[in-house]
């Protein structure tokens, strides 16, 4: 099934009217600042000679990580082509063109935790971004084809639910590694290239069969239990369903009164995971699209727990399961930056 470019772009950015007109939602604190100013310094510090991020200088390169650091590095105001960050934003892109396969995926450590497609599509969002950058379509050799090959790579993946699962296709779709997915494909959209072979159509069924009874989403349709109230799941149905306008929804409402009483870590015993730090990432862009009262609660408690989280040499580190200070890093600066709305993740 081929969607008509008008159903595609609702079923992918929903109204693209509203609160939104560019200026920042609030401002960045002092202590904000200079928690940003000190993150890139790390990140930029632990880029590989390659181009490319491992979970420390000079480990096993990761896409997944790769393309976070590089859009943390773009968050504060480098393009590929300019500003202070944007020879080693040139140089992550070139790394991750480079292990491309054939057939489109952009995979090499999973150094994360999350599934190597979440690795692809990580990458994917950030050539996404990064294509719709240019001033002139060819102006980073070899992006426009490998966007449109790794775009190609996701709808090969998808499952009959209409999600996706950490290895791509499988038994049990998971709604954060589809909520990841739908950002790569929104962001290719936006940036021009045309989505055909993906049913978007059917994400938003997938999103609804997440739903939690007690309010919030489930990672999986199958879990029982507990399930939906959890951070990162409802994050991720949360930044689809406003992403798409449904702030309406009696689910998003009821989703957003689970977000408001989390803080990362409270599903771990007090422990900030790798799942925290994506699901704050969603979490960030969801509520601004809510732009309301959410937004102002939450995020200032986000913020200052980031702030005080952070490490003396500026980076930030996973507490549960795997230690990931790059990763951990490059998502704690995007929800940070995330308030100026520089990259077109951020404005849409």
């Amino acid at each position: 099934m081929r969607l008509s470019i008008a159903t595609l772009a609702v079923a992918l950015c929903g109204s693209l009217g509203g609160a939104q007109d560019g200026r920042p939602l609030q401002e960045c604190t002092p202590a904000q600042e200079k928690s940003i100013a000190r993150g890139l310094k790390w990140l930029i510090d632990a880029q590989n000679n390659h181009g490319t991020w491992g979970c420390e200088r000079s480990g096993a390169p990761c896409t997944a990580i790769t393309g976070l650091a590089a859009l943390a590095l773009a968050a504060s105001g480098s393009t590929p082509r300019t500003g202070e960050f944007g020879e080693a934003i040139q140089r992550a892109i070139s790394g991750l063109l480079r292990v491309q396969g054939r057939n489109g995926c952009i995979t090499q450590n999973d150094s994360t935790g999350m599934g190597l497609f979440y690795d692809h599509s990580c990458a994917t969002l950030a050539l996404a971004e990064f294509y719709g950058m240019q001033k002139e379509p060819g102006e980073v050799e070899g992006l426009a084809t490998g966007l449109k090959d790794a775009v190609a790579y996701l709808y090969t993946r998808q499952n009959r639910d209409g999600g996706w699962a950490a290895v791509g296709s499988g038994d049990d779709s998971d709604l954060a590694i589809t909520c990841n997915v739908w950002l790569a494909l929104r962001a290719a959209h936006n940036a021009g290239v045309t989505i055909e072979a993906a049913r978007v159509d059917k994400v938003e069924e997938f999103v609804k069969k997440c739903r939690d009874p007690r309010g919030g989403f489930k990672q999986y349709p199958s879990v029982r239990g507990g399930g939906g109230r959890m951070f990162y799941p409802t994050s991720a149905g949360l930044r689809i369903l406003l992403g798409l306008g449904r702030n309406d929804m009696k689910e998003v409402e009821r989703g957003i009164e689970v977000l408001l009483s989390k803080k990362l870590g409270d599903d771990y015993g007090g422990k900030i995971s790798e799942w925290d730090y994506c699901g704050g990432f969603f979490a960030v862009m969801a509520l601004l699209h809510e732009n309301g009262r959410a937004w102002k609660t939450w995020y200032p408690k986000l913020r200052d727990q980031l702030i005080k989280l952070q490490n003396p040499d500026g980076s930030w580190t996973i507490e549960y399961c795997l230690c990931c200070r790059a990763y951990a890093t490059a998502l704690a600066l995007l929800m940070l930056e995330c308030p100026n709305r520089v990259l077109p993740i951020f404005q849409l």
